[in-house]
């Protein structure tokens, strides 16, 4: 009997799963292991009782059974275990897939608002020469033009000499006007270095506003290009303007520090504070200024209240040594 039932377990099948239970005179301690070993599920010996083998009968069932439906559970287990595990492992390839398109996208906007940028300070170059040039060079030769008329004609044509001098005057002031226009378009001070193009702005900025400004300017390594030196000077350009056209402010500071491969300028002031979470989004002064520093690798800080300071800052990388 237990070798019918060692081939019986061994041949695998639905065979294998029924259960064994040995019934036999033969008691020995020797006896019951071989058969335990044969793959028996139970051992009962002689004197056979009804009641006991049905009871043992009824129990090895109900243990088949039960582990026939923990085994099916057990599949369905498995089965789950592996759907989620696909399911995780498509979930990980789409938002790979999803961070390497922002990624990817990210770097096309920064290169696209680099090149507006580029495009816009190019304009500007353009038209403040233009300026310059043509614009300038005419009020120029107008004047050149009343004041020969002054000589020529102002000793036989009565008040000719006052008409020429308001003209002039007129003259004077459009050059002056033009000249404004094509130094805040491009200042010509930026091909001096950004530190020189810093004390003009701070100075041309008290002398319109009359609010009091401290520079402070701590470069151990001047060596930003010209598009990040550009970049600063616009962020405490627009920086200013916004001070004197809303801030309501006393004082003002501009802090310009280049160190350790890094490069970073604030601007702070007094006034009334804003709360930064409800700026309009045609805000395009701070919104400018974020497109310009990403476009640069670097990152702007806007740190303000209503009633309180503000302070707006920015970080830029400076190029490898």
């Amino acid at each position: 009997g237990f070798e019918v039932c060692r081939r019986l377990k061994d041949g695998g099948g639905p065979a294998a799963a029924v259960p064994v239970i040995f019934m036999t005179a033969l008691g020995g301690t020797a006896d019951m292991v071989a058969g335990f070993r044969a793959g028996a599920v139970d051992y009962v010996t002689k004197p056979l009782r009804a009641e006991e083998v049905l009871a043992r009968v009824t129990t090895h069932l109900r243990l088949a059974a039960m582990q026939a439906r923990l085994a099916s559970q057990n599949a369905l287990l498995l089965a789950e275990n592996r759907e989620r595990r696909e399911a995780e492992r498509a979930l990980r390839q789409y938002r790979d897939d999803l961070e390497r398109q922002v990624a990817a996208r990210t770097a096309e906007l920064r290169e696209l608002g680099a090149h507006r940028e580029g495009a816009r300070e190019e304009e500007r170059r353009r038209i403040a020469r233009e300026l310059h040039d043509e614009l300038g060079q005419a009020l120029t030769a107008l004047r050149m033009q009343a004041a020969l008329l002054r000589v020529r004609f102002g000793a036989e044509v009565p008040g000719l000499n006052e008409q020429v001098r308001n003209m002039t005057e007129l003259v004077d002031r459009a050059i002056g006007v033009v000249r404004n226009v094509a130094t805040t378009l491009r200042p010509t001070v930026l091909d001096l270095g950004i530190g020189s193009a810093l004390e003009w702005l701070v100075d041309e900025f008290q002398k319109h506003s009359g609010i009091d400004c401290r520079l402070t300017l701590a470069l151990e390594e001047e060596e930003l290009n010209e598009e990040q030196a550009i970049a600063v000077f616009r962020i405490v350009q627009e920086s200013l303007t916004n001070i004197a056209r809303h801030a309501g402010a006393s004082e003002a500071a501009v802090t310009l520090r280049c160190a350790a491969r890094q490069c970073a300028v604030q601007v702070d002031d007094d006034g009334r504070g804003f709360d930064p979470a409800r700026v309009p989004p045609h805000s395009f002064g701070l919104l400018g200024m974020r497109e310009r520093v990403l476009s640069l690798d670097g990152r702007v800080t806007v740190d303000s209240r209503p009633g309180g300071r503000t302070r707006i800052a920015a970080t830029l990388p400076l190029p490898p040594a």
